[in-house]
């Protein structure tokens, strides 16, 4: 395999190769910093392309796509605190401090050189263990998909910390949220209101838009004090090697992050940095430096929703099972050149498995290259006057959230959650516990009455399994600890008054 790898990279220098993942890439960064679109709209637009190339340049340009796309939400997620895909939701909560500090070069290099980082760890595991990895993925069933969700949603406290209650209740919205429409399992029409529109839910993409992108408008133009404070530094590539060398260990946790939740089907990128920002801050020494600026949220977010590209292609190679909408495209890409992902892939196809590797460690390459090159381009959006920029990025947002399901309903939604956003912002409470409570509601919901169904509604069937016991015992742990730096807390606070 390392002998095709190579020779693989060799071919895929090949000027029309070459070219195509350039413009594969490039269309993933472009797709991904606008809002309201993603990496999976991308593919979608290529996929109808590769149709008349050779397989090995077909899928190489989707492959170079996908990680563009996936890096693409960095820009506009530090610049302007809209998250430009679901991946890039808990970069907003420091980079966009940051950028206002004025550094916004150090901002946009760090998510850059941690993307690139988190897709190289991503790689190496795809590589070194891809049927290990995926023949541990296929022993989750619906108990254990149930006990992961809840480990998650319990970091809601590590998130929060500050105001449990808040957090807490934020969660739950989240949650309530995600029952919006039919059930997943028996089809019931829950909290539709007799709306026709609801009864298929609430997109991800209205959703996230509004309640980021939207409560941004509204920010600019009803708080002006919301411009960059001192000088906007331009000088420099924003990187130092301490500042690299200090979080190494939090960038091979958040990768590892993002791979695990990357692999199991359904949950993705957008789970996946919201988890390592979590699990970042919990294990900080400065946790009270998050959400101000902290280059090690940066780090965590950035790394882990790259590695998770990695995470997501291991079922799609060795099992033939999308891990996200993403690469459940991305199969359409193998069926339209004859090839079916799974086991006989590496007996039959070795050469093209080679290639799918080699192309996934030149698009990260050539991503990194493509962004530091222009990385002082993107901040000047900051000094752009708010009555040109405000009226601009939302008819990108109209036309953004409308494109996806061509419905006028979504448009209306994203206003919704644009004015929610701002008034939880505004009263104090934290929108990630949200954001991770929605993301994960359906699949908390669906996954627990599969498993009270396997179990003839056993309860006990959560603890009795190893994988599913040992994720509640770790979320249980979680919790506590972060109750107890609750009360040190409130103790310090009690003494010192």
């Amino acid at each position: 395999m390392v002998d095709l790898f190579f020779a693989s990279a060799v071919h895929l220098f090949e000027p029309h190769i070459l070219v195509l993942m350039v413009l594969g890439v490039t269309v993933g960064l472009i797709f991904g910093a606008l809002p309201g679109l993603s990496a999976t709209m991308a593919l979608a637009l290529l996929l109808p392309v590769t149709f008349a190339m050779e397989p090995d340049a077909g899928i190489a340009m989707l492959v170079a796509t996908y990680i563009g796309g996936v890096s693409g939400g960095l820009v506009a997620a530090t610049l302007l605190r809209i998250p430009g895909t679901p991946s890039s939701i808990a970069t907003t909560f420091d980079g966009y401090p940051l950028a206002r500090k004025g550094q916004a070069i150090k901002a946009l290099a760090t998510g850059m050189v941690a993307s690139a980082v988190g897709g190289l760890l991503g790689l190496a595991v795809l590589v070194g263990f891809a049927p290990v990895v995926a023949r541990f993925a296929i022993q989750f069933g619906a108990a254990e998909y149930t006990a992961l969700t809840i480990a998650a949603l319990v970091l809601v406290v590590v998130l929060s910390e500050s105001n449990l209650l808040k957090g807490l209740l934020a969660a739950l919205l989240g949650l309530s949220l995600s029952m919006v429409g039919f059930a997943p399992i028996g089809s019931a029409q829950r909290f539709s209101f007799g709306s026709i529109d609801l009864l298929a839910g609430i997109g991800i993409i209205p959703f996230m838009v509004g309640l980021f992108a939207i409560a941004q408008i509204i920010r600019e133009i009803t708080e002006p004090g919301t411009r960059v404070k001192g000088k906007l530094d331009l000088k420099g590539t924003g990187i130092q090697l301490s500042e690299f060398v200090a979080n190494g260990v939090n960038m091979v946790r958040s990768a590892a992050i993002g791979i695990a939740i990357g692999v199991l089907p359904g949950i993705g990128g957008s789970a996946s940095n919201l988890v390592a920002y979590g699990a970042a801050r919990s294990a900080s020494r400065k946790p009270e430096e998050f959400g101000k600026g902290s280059l090690e949220g940066i780090y965590a977010a950035e790394t882990a929703n790259n590695a998770s590209v990695g995470g997501a292609l291991l079922p799609l190679l060795t099992l033939g099972i999308p891990g996200d909408g993403v690469t459940a495209i991305l199969i359409g890409g193998f069926t339209i050149h004859g090839l079916q992902p799974g086991p006989l892939l590496f007996r039959n196809e070795p050469e093209l498995i080679a290639t799918i590797y080699a192309a996934f460690l030149l698009a990260t390459l050539a991503l990194l290259v493509v962004q530091l090159l222009t990385i002082k381009m993107f901040p000047r959006v900051l000094l752009i006057p708010r009555h040109y920029l405000v009226p601009v990025l939302t008819l990108l947002m109209v036309v953004g959230v409308y494109v996806g399901e061509y419905r006028i309903f979504d448009v209306w939604l994203m206003l919704g959650f644009g004015i929610v956003g701002y008034l939880l912002e505004r009263y104090g409470f934290p929108l990630g516990p949200m954001v991770l409570g929605f993301v994960l509601g359906t699949i908390f919901e669906t996954n627990m009455r599969r498993a009270l169904m396997f179990a003839d509604g056993d309860w006990s069937t959560f603890v009795t399994r190893p994988i599913s016991a040992t994720l509640l015992a770790a979320a249980t742990v979680l919790l506590g600890f972060s109750i107890r730096n609750l009360l040190k807390a409130r103790s310090r606070r009690q003494t010192a008054s």
